[in-house]
């Protein structure tokens, strides 16, 4: 029986691994359940046989496959909360440039900010003129400050939602990141439906459906992922 537990308890584990919220809970409680009376009655093997592999079962249990996608009104708020850091160094930019303009130089306002590095006499930029140079009297702000704040809103944020299935600001918007099927989304696909934030601001582009009234941004189906609302699940 130790044995039969051992199975039960690492079935139930990679179960768990592919939902998020309450859903995971409870089917680990049902099927865990389910499969230790199936090993009393000796059918252990046919019980696990029926569940299929441990994301079909996750996905019989995946409540927020059907919920719609979340508020656009809601996904903006969070992405403001969310993004804080990099709004942050943004206004601080802002704010520098503005002060620079009184002493010698222009400035650049964007958000997300303009994105280059400096390879010697050349400038190797991702996004809309006139990045190069924007920041070049910004200092550390720029090479230290942006980089930072970067991480955290496309590493940080994105791992986050891997591992949890929302971030800080979706938690307070009662939203969740979900695959198609409702189930816990993969660390990649986390992460590079945030990668749009390196085109500075053009960014946005990435929000374009939404002017047709698609809720979904263009790397939300890329990476086929969802933001629910967790109050509309069922």
């Amino acid at each position: 029986m130790s044995n039969e537990r051992q199975i039960i308890d690492d079935y139930l584990e990679r179960v768990g691994r592919h939902l998020t919220g309450p859903a995971r809970d409870r089917a680990k409680a049902e099927v865990g359940e389910h499969l230790s009376d199936a090993a009393e009655a000796g059918e252990l093997t046919e019980a696990l046989s029926r569940l299929g592999a441990p994301h079909e079962a996750a996905a019989t249990f995946a409540e927020l496959r059907s919920a719609p996608p979340a508020p656009m009104d809601a996904r903006l708020t969070a992405v403001v909360i969310d993004n804080l850091p990099l709004a942050g160094v943004t206004i601080a930019l802002l704010v520098q440039g503005i002060v620079g303009t009184v002493e010698r130089s222009g400035f650049a306002l964007a958000f997300p900010p303009f994105v280059y590095a400096k390879i010697g006499d050349g400038c190797v930029a991702i996004g809309p003129p006139p990045q190069c140079g924007a920041y070049d009297d910004a200092g550390l702000l720029y090479s230290l400050g942006v980089p930072l704040a970067l991480l955290w809103s496309i590493a940080g944020l994105g791992l986050l939602e891997a591992w949890t299935g929302t971030t800080p600001g979706k938690r307070l918007m009662k939203l969740c990141v979900v695959t198609e099927a409702g189930l816990r989304i993969h660390p990649v696909a986390g992460v590079v439906r945030r990668l749009s934030l390196l085109l500075g601001p053009l960014a946005w582009l990435d929000w374009l459906p939404v002017v047709w009234g698609d809720r979904r941004r263009v790397l939300d189906r890329l990476t086929e992922v969802k933001v629910v609302s967790v109050r509309e699940a069922k």
